[in-house]
């Protein structure tokens, strides 16, 4: 089937893409996991239709099939005056198009039971999906319906319902650091690009840029990871402080290390650290945290930084950083937000 046009009410009236939502195995998980290489442009798309099914379930003595849920959706869809969601959409309004979304869904996947006279009786009322995000040179503290607390780096996303029932599930596209509180009765797993972290009362940091390795470190208590498709050989420990899981997201390796030291969360305490990085991590590092466009003029050598800047303007940053590496920059007198940046020779 050709998934190119479809919008999020398509995708979530597609049979086979519940299918894979909702059971997924090698097969289904490898073509979707394909074609949303092919088509990084519908990914948030995906998620949001995948979040949005996984938010409800149905409590039936016989669950209605696949098929069937697909056509009751598509036959609300059909009576509705104005669609869902716009062709193309800004990131800005992902949020309101997924609560549209689930009231729509609501009728699809409120608690059901059939019986001889096809009597449709609701159980239970779904919950909200919360979705927060934060753009360039944003961070923010979220507190969970549980209490446990998120804080929420640049360029970074996370989904969750509105109230914990039996699990504790996150979803995020980023950079997130997580301080869960206890409660044995519900596990709290974060889901990020394929990796599940499962936490009882710890406190851990995940990287999950898009496209990119997912890294996650323990701070406290003990986590397991392990990709959401495999077995419980696939599950991994990791209790020792500094602990780190990195998941490739192309390939579904796992492999556990340890950092060398604790900086890799001290973005949390707003102190922007560099560990050999290379001039285009520290660029792209800079135009997230800053806020700011930056291009670079003669650059023709290779860059290695280090350096860490507990709290300091992009300027202090800047001078720094030129002193060391020999370049120069200035800011747009008309634009503060450009900085073009020239190196030396």
């Amino acid at each position: 089937m050709d998934y190119h046009e479809h919008e999020l009410e398509d995708f979530m009236a597609d049979p086979e893409f519940r299918n894979w939502v909702l059971k997924p195995n090698p097969s289904n998980h490898f073509f979707w996991k394909k074609w949303l290489a092919a088509n990084p442009c519908k990914k948030r798309t995906v998620l949001v239709a995948r979040e949005i099914i996984l938010s409800f379930k149905y409590r039936s003595s016989e669950d209605i099939d696949l098929i069937d849920q697909g056509e009751i959706l598509k036959s609300i869809l059909a009576k509705r005056d104005t669609q869902i969601l716009p062709k193309k959409t800004s990131s800005s309004l992902m949020a309101f198009q997924a609560a549209a979304c689930a009231l729509i869904m609501a009728a699809l996947t409120i608690g059901m039971k059939w019986s001889s006279s096809t009597e449709i009786v609701p159980t239970f009322s779904p919950a909200k999906l919360i979705v927060k995000e934060n753009f360039r040179g944003q961070k923010s503290r979220i507190t969970l319906p549980d209490g446990s607390t998120v804080y929420l780096n640049n360029n970074s996303r996370v989904s969750y319902s509105s109230s914990f029932v039996h699990k504790r599930e996150i979803f995020l596209e980023g950079e997130a650091f997580f301080e869960v509180v206890k409660d044995p009765s519900r596990p709290f797993v974060v889901n990020s690009n394929g990796l599940l972290t499962k936490a009882l009362g710890t406190s851990f940091n995940i990287r999950a840029p898009q496209g990119e390795k997912v890294e996650v470190g323990l701070v406290t208590g003990k986590i397991l990871v392990s990709p959401v498709i495999s077995d419980e050989s696939g599950t991994k420990v990791i209790e020792d402080l500094g602990g780190k899981a990195t998941y490739d997201t192309h390939d579904g390796k796992l492999d556990i290390s340890s950092y060398p030291d604790m900086d890799f969360y001290q973005w949390t305490k707003r102190i922007l650290v560099f560990k050999a990085a290379s001039f285009k991590e520290v660029k792209e590092t800079l135009e997230n945290w800053y806020d700011v466009d930056i291009s670079v003029r003669n650059l023709n050598r290779a860059i290695t930084y280090t350096g860490k800047f507990p709290a300091e303007s992009l300027e202090s940053v800047l001078e720094q950083m030129a002193y060391a590496e020999r370049f120069s920059f200035k800011m747009d007198k008309k634009d503060s937000r450009k900085i073009t940046i020239n190196f030396n020779n």
